[in-house]
């Protein structure tokens, strides 16, 4: 399984983030981000710290700093607990920590379990966090609880099961509700869609650190479902363009593509679940991870030659606005970056082919622009405004072959590009 966020490559520097396209404002459907910081941070820093201390070589030292840490949290009617071990020493580990519980466990399952649950709740199912400080990380704290409870002896277990089972509760809601949204793509739809892939990503590692069971397996599929539900809506957003190449089509290809770093989160996923799960292959039947992936790449591959036949014919002199012509360029730059950025084991090979194929028809497109442009500029009489065209469209062309890192062909077509603007400026 790849790491997540991932980590891309250092082209991605070099690329100027395409511009958004104003779009009315929406009302996201991810579940929405509690205002505040969680509940029982105390408790779970100093769970934390139980648990390590817990697991180290126990000593009447190591006690008396437990009982230290414990201190603040102790109930008002509960006595102060007295350090056992100087009158153990010698005595096996176990015997020791049996000992040093003894005292300590109604602080433990009454406090400090409870303030764990109500923190974990807060932070993986309401979404809160404290900016002002560093939390502890939400894994590491499941799985202190479930080391305590296992320490004590599963006293405290309900606890850990509710955790368990509202982040599952959470999970199937946050699903259900994003799944049944058939709106059209927005600008920052997919983003809301990978940062909740994300989520679910955190829910999956607490659930596996407090041993989640069945309620694993539900987030697991519900995972799954959201990532082929997500690579289905973007590829439906790029086959509307390719259909009919409308306005209102090339505003959902737009805020699409635009979000190419939400979308190779949202791949990487449905790569890892290709990965993880060998579901239902066979001859006759198309696993539906693989299908969502291949759909996709399919519907970018049209994307890619309607974008070019339309760009082709600007650059060729024809008649196209330039805004749109700028836009078109926006979208084969966000095709490259997912090409080229998307790296994962089981990257198709199709993603390759594709690279390549943008590579070598944008530099094609360039040397034809460029060659336009010196053969408009020898006409005579000269069309300047035909000129200033293409000249303003080798300038859009030339920032597309930076960011693809295309050194030589951009070094070929600033030179055309310079003479011809110093040739128009001399005619005036």
């Amino acid at each position: 399984m790849a790491f997540w966020p991932t980590k891309y490559d250092d082209s991605r520097r070099r690329r100027t983030p395409p511009l958004p396209t104003p779009v009315p404002a929406r009302t996201p459907v991810e579940t929405t981000t509690i205002s505040g910081p969680p509940r029982g941070v105390a408790e779970a820093r100093t769970a934390l710290r139980l648990a390590q201390l817990l697991r180290g070589t126990i000593t009447p030292l190591r006690g008396d700093t437990v009982l230290e840490i414990l201190e603040p949290h102790r109930p008002r009617l509960v006595p102060k607990p007295v350090n056992p071990l100087p009158a153990l020493v010698g005595k096996p580990q176990g015997q020791m920590v049996d000992a040093l519980l003894r005292p300590i466990g109604q602080i433990v399952t009454d406090v400090l379990l409870p303030g764990v649950r109500d923190h974990l709740i807060d932070r993986l199912v309401a979404g809160r966090t404290d900016h002002e400080e560093s939390l502890p990380g939400a894994v590491d704290l499941a799985e202190a609880m479930r080391a305590l409870v296992g320490r004590m002896r599963g006293a405290g277990k309900g606890h850990l099961q509710a955790v368990i089972a509202a982040i599952g509760t959470d999970a199937r809601t946050t699903a259900d509700a994003l799944t049944r949204d058939s709106r059209p793509i927005d600008v920052g739809g997919i983003d809301r869609l990978a940062r909740a892939l994300l989520r679910f990503e955190v829910r999956r590692m607490a659930l596996e650190a407090l041993g989640g069971g069945s309620a694993l397996q539900d987030v697991v599929y519900q995972s799954r479902r959201l990532a082929r539900y997500s690579l289905r809506r973007a590829t439906e957003a790029i086959e509307g363009f390719v259909a009919d190449r409308g306005l209102k089509t090339l505003h959902a290809s737009l805020a699409t593509l635009a979000q190419a770093d939400g979308l190779i989160v949202i791949a990487l996923r449905n790569l890892d679940d290709q990965e993880e799960t060998k579901e239902e292959s066979g001859p006759f039947v198309e696993p539906a991870d693989r299908k969502a992936m291949n759909d996709w790449l399919s519907a970018a591959w049209r994307l890619s030659d309607t974008l070019f036949d339309l760009v082709g014919k600007a650059a060729a002199g024809g008649e196209l606005d330039d805004l749109l012509f700028a836009a078109l360029l926006r979208q084969l730059r966000s095709l490259h970056h997912f090409c080229a950025d998307l790296t994962h084991a089981g990257r198709p090979a199709t993603l390759d082919t594709l690279k390549q194929r943008l590579v070598e028809r944008t530099e094609a497109l360039a040397k034809l622009t460029g060659e336009r442009l010196i053969e408009t500029m020898l006409r005579r009489p000269t069309d300047a405004a035909s000129a200033r065209r293409l000249l303003g469209r080798g300038q859009s062309l030339a920032q597309l072959l930076h960011d693809m890192g295309l050194d030589g062909e951009l070094e070929e077509l600033a030179m055309h590009l310079v003479m011809a603007r110093e040739a128009l400026a001399h005619n005036g």
